[in-house]
């Protein structure tokens, strides 16, 4: 449960998190942390050192934004660039939609943006599942949500003559329905055809059907990041609005490790102008793997709840798996309607109960709209004194994730958002957040 209170650059240190006479984003709202023009990564600037006792006390004492790795845009964002994505395990049939449908209320409770699910064996056509699937997409519109619908190029049936006009036709038939944008899954490139084409899917025509069929529909993907270069292959070449990879999930749990995944991560897209897309599961080859979970369950748990509130805090796409929000486990094994079922059961249980983990993340969700971090800037703190931990800004929010065996402790008159597990009293006046710990701080 968590508990609730009240490419790599030169460093860029301007005074405590912003500086004195930087001129606020005009975009951004009274109070905001927004870097200054002079804050790029490349330029320095001389500033005092933090202070708070000598090293290894495990204090933070005046903070220093020291490298800025990401400006989020000015204007409003679309839809689709900053969304909380709820994704369904398993593959969707007829029960599981109605099941769906019929459960969808808990997760607008719950402030995610987007339902996708995957749906190779579902023809939206088909007499017999055209009703329950317009029910679907009709109550997840109702309930202020939209809708993607996963379709693999490898999820033609066998004897498929043309897969990739079978793809294209199946896809018109979803967006026909209504739905707002097309998942390719993942990215299985054609290994005589180069990284940037696709067994099964003609993307050309993919691209134009989406172009013909709505203005605000988009075309999403995965691919993992254990293959650096058919990673930025795809997202140089595939131009999906969102492609989503598993950096978090296949890296070590340590400090530097994860900074520099997600310093690249941004530094690999912002030259394209996508967002980055987060996730804490594997995809591809390495499904539903997670190196930092190689460890007992408590600590796994807090490991999962941690780098879930810091995906959270981070610009860009977070997709949450069905379960992670009710602390439920789901396979993709899993038939649908069992799995959807089980985890509105418990949300139900759950809704109201202080510290559960449904009211957690529904409070962490609220927080990351209320504040903007998913459209916001993105700074890294630097660290002196070899604490694991990472330490970012983003607007007016403090982040510090532990990732160590020692405490961190941060001076308490910082108003506390929100933390990722249950977090003890103040201590000579700072809050004490301990090892595998998330924990949002106000700047404002």
């Amino acid at each position: 449960m968590w508990a609730t209170m009240g490419r790599v650059s030169p460093a860029v240190e301007p005074s405590p998190v912003r500086t004195p006479d930087a001129p606020a984003d005009a975009d951004a709202p009274e109070g905001a942390d927004v870097p200054t023009d002079a804050d790029v990564p490349g330029r320095t600037t001389d500033s005092a050192p933090p202070a708070g006792g000598p090293g290894g006390t495990g204090r933070l004492g005046d903070l220093t934004v020291t490298t800025l790795v990401h400006r989020g845009a000015r204007g409003p964002a679309a839809w689709w660039e900053a969304a909380v994505v709820y994704q369904v395990p398993g593959r969707l049939d007829v029960a599981g939609a109605r099941t769906l449908s019929a459960e969808i209320s808990h997760l607008a409770r719950l402030g995610a943006d987007v339902l996708q699910v995957r749906v190779p064996e579902l023809d939206p056509a088909d007499p017999a599942a055209a009703p329950v699937v317009g029910d679907l997409v009709r109550r997840t519109h109702q309930r202020g949500l939209r809708m993607v619908v996963g379709l693999a190029g490898h999820d033609a049936p066998a004897g498929t003559t043309d897969p990739a006009a079978w793809h294209l036709a199946r896809c018109a038939a979803w967006l026909d329905r209504g739905v707002d944008g097309i998942d390719m899954v993942v990215a299985q490139a054609s290994s005589h055809d180069g990284p940037h084409r696709h067994e099964g899917i003609d993307l050309g025509a993919l691209h134009a059907l989406l172009a013909e069929r709505s203005d605000d529909a988009v075309l999403t993907g995965a691919a993992s990041a254990t293959d650096a270069g058919s990673l930025l292959a795809h997202l140089q070449e595939d131009w999906l609005h969102v492609t989503r990879d598993d950096r978090l999930a296949v890296t070590d749990w340590s400090a530097e490790p994860l900074r520099s995944t997600i310093t690249d991560s941004y530094a690999v897209r912002d030259v394209i102008g996508v967002p980055a897309g987060w996730t804490t599961t594997g995809v591809g080859p390495a499904r539903g793997r997670r190196v930092w979970a190689r460890t007992d369950e408590d600590t796994r748990e807090r490991r999962l709840r941690a780098l879930t509130l810091l995906t959270l805090a981070l610009p860009g796409v977070a997709y949450l798996r069905q379960g992670d929000a009710t602390g439920v486990t789901v396979r993709d094994e899993h038939p649908v309607e069992f799995s959807t079922a089980t985890v509105a059961r418990v949300a139900q249980e759950q809704r109201g109960e202080l510290g559960s983990a449904f009211e957690n993340f529904r409070l962490a969700l609220r927080l990351r709209h209320e504040l903007r971090l998913g459209t916001g800037h993105l700074a890294w703190v630097d660290e002196k004194d070899g604490r694991e931990a990472l330490i970012l800004v983003n607007r007016s929010v403090l982040v510090v994730t532990n990732l160590g065996e020692d405490a961190v402790r941060v001076p308490a008159d910082r108003e506390l958002l929100h933390a990722s597990s249950p977090l003890g009293p103040p201590v000579d006046g700072d809050v004490v957040v301990p090892r595998d710990t998330t924990v949002w701080f106000s700047l404002a």
